[in-house]
């Protein structure tokens, strides 16, 4: 029989990633594999996400639960705020217009934006890697938001050109998975 072998406890840096209703959250799937052993990684989702992706499919690469609801009894505080506390960065991803708007004026209704208003650019790096239409992106509020956005303090991994879900081509498509990755560990210094 094959035993596993015992490993340090090496307590390893805590990512929340902020997962928001696009077909580009199974991306984020390919995300946690470059991840994978140089991070610890905590979940939460909007209800749209929920409707692309599962949670159990974030449980299950993991190993940690899954924020869904801000209601849950789970914790004595608030779940977004103990996460706010022990994050050592937010990732968003993917980032919807929807998302980039209640950041940019501090709506929090749902996890996600929930947990972006109660972290702070300031203390912690918090990471936008957006995906929409190329009109969703190049709409002029969603401009605005990103450039407010990033005058506070917030980073971003700008999308790509190519064929989108949408059946259009352009600007808007999610970010490469090893390129956002490269991002949050150069963020967190850990890049090689």
């Amino acid at each position: 029989m094959a035993r596993k072998s015992a490993k340090r406890s090496i307590k390893l840096p805590h990512v929340v990633i902020g997962v928001c209703g696009s077909i580009a959250a199974f991306k984020v799937c390919n995300v946690l594999t470059h991840l994978r052993g140089k991070v610890n990684v905590t979940i939460a989702m909007t209800p749209s996400a929920t409707q692309f992706i599962g949670p159990q499919t974030f449980l299950a690469l993991t190993g940690n639960q899954v924020v869904t609801d801000l209601w849950a009894p789970t914790h004595v505080k608030p779940r977004h705020i103990d996460l706010a506390d022990e994050l050592d960065l937010l990732l968003i991803a993917p980032a919807t217009a929807n998302i980039l708007a209640k950041a940019a004026l501090g709506i929090a209704d749902e996890p996600v934006s929930t947990l972006l208003v109660s972290s702070l650019p300031t203390e912690k790096p918090i990471l936008f890697a957006p995906a929409m239409n190329t009109r969703m992106w190049l709409n002029p509020a969603t401009v605005a938001n990103v450039t407010t956005l990033r005058k506070r303090g917030y980073h971003f991994v700008d999308p790509t050109e190519g064929d989108l879900a949408c059946g259009w081509q352009g600007q808007g498509r999610l970010a490469e998975p090893e390129v956002i990755a490269h991002k949050v560990l150069a963020l967190l210094k850990l890049d090689d």
